[in-house]
């Protein structure tokens, strides 16, 4: 059961990482979209996208294992 919880608490990790990474990223798109903000703002884009990618990542390895988000490794 610790491994269940555990691993939906990762789930729900990833999904916050998700939201928030992917929102401020969406926007700043949409924003060099439509001339409100500099070429550089790109910058900003790859940046947020990178580490949200990665930690989504992370999270959904930990939320298959079973492994809460804040640990290495399984409880015992």
């Amino acid at each position: 059961m610790k491994a269940f919880l555990d691993g939906t608490a990762s789930f729900l990790a990833a999904l916050a990482t998700v939201a928030i990474c992917g929102l401020p990223s969406w926007f700043t798109y949409k924003a060099i979209e439509a001339n409100a903000a500099p070429w550089w703002a790109w910058f900003s884009v790859a940046a947020l996208c990178a580490v949200g990618l990665l930690m989504t990542f992370a999270f959904l390895g930990k939320a298959i294992k079973g492994v809460a988000p804040s640990r290495d490794r399984k409880r015992r």
